[in-house]
């Protein structure tokens, strides 16, 4: 019987460090009849995302050549995903960024990619430096399109540090189940968004607004009740917005000339480069 693919990225520039410790051990988890494979992102070409909008175009592609479109290739053949990265001041490493920026690029997958059930796990030193690097780390791998179904934050600073902390089995466990089950119950803490697991949250009139996908909810206590879901980050919404951003990619030439001149008032600029 054939394997199970289950790829793992890891955004560390560490070898063999708590993020790629992380990735292996709920892999173990799994078991015997998943076939795991790795890719170290610091070790790609990922470079910024121009915003020419060109890949939305019916039958074009991304014109930057580098290692993104490989990444999506690995993607799609994965029926799983672990994606881990190391916190660097109050966030994701910035290499995570990179690639989530490239997301326009990755919306010809969406059909493929909102079907991989993906775990992301965060590793920090402490707790008191988390600051908002799990939810920033959802929300960037979200941005691709990949079904995130479980998040956890894993402590330690010394390679391999993690699988000391006296919780590390249980969370491995709960994000291997996470993957082998995507719909499991999930052990959602009471105080993240349901859909997005943001913990960040704005107050509104009607009540408490995620951050990141505009969930609304009431506060009892210390748990938040849901209520309402913005339509804007359901699968029908995305479908819209990528249809949004092509009719802005079209409106272009028409009002380019228009644009021009706004530009051509603001072109000069005295630009600060460092000596050779």
């Amino acid at each position: 019987m054939e394997k199970k693919k289950l790829l793992g990225l890891v955004a560390s520039y560490r070898k063999i460090g708590n993020t790629e410790v992380v990735v292996k051990a709920i892999a173990e988890q799994m078991g015997s009849d998943w076939d795991l494979s790795l890719i170290r992102l610091p070790k790609l070409r990922i470079k910024p995302c121009k915003g020419c909008y060109a890949c939305l175009l019916p039958g074009k592609e991304c014109r930057i050549k580098d290692d993104v479109s490989w990444i999506f290739t690995q993607l799609l053949k994965a029926d799983a995903v672990i994606f881990s990265a190391p916190n660097y001041v109050l966030a994701p490493v910035g290499i995570v960024k990179m690639l989530a920026d490239r997301a326009i690029q990755a919306s010809c997958h969406y059909e493929a990619f909102k079907n991989k059930p993906t775990v992301v796990a965060l590793t920090l030193g402490k707790e008191d430096y988390r600051g908002y690097a799990d939810t920033a780390l959802v929300a960037q791998v979200g941005a691709l399109g990949l079904n995130v179904v479980n998040l956890h934050s894993f402590y330690g600073t010394h390679p391999g540090e993690t699988a000391m902390a006296p919780d590390f089995q249980e969370k491995i466990q709960d994000m291997s189940k996470a993957l082998l089950a995507p719909d499991y119950e999930k052990t959602q803490e009471a105080r993240r968004c349901p859909r997005c697991f943001s913990d960040l949250f704005r107050l509104r009139q009607e009540g408490w607004e995620c951050a990141l996908c505009k969930a609304l909810a009431t506060q009892e206590g210390e748990k938040l009740n849901f209520f309402h879901f913005h339509h804007e980050f359901t699968d029908e919404g995305r479908i819209e917005h990528m249809r949004w951003l092509l009719m802005k990619k079209e409106e272009y030439p028409r009002i380019k000339r228009t644009l021009k001149e706004i530009q051509n008032r603001y072109k000069e600029g005295h630009w600060l480069k460092p000596s050779s």
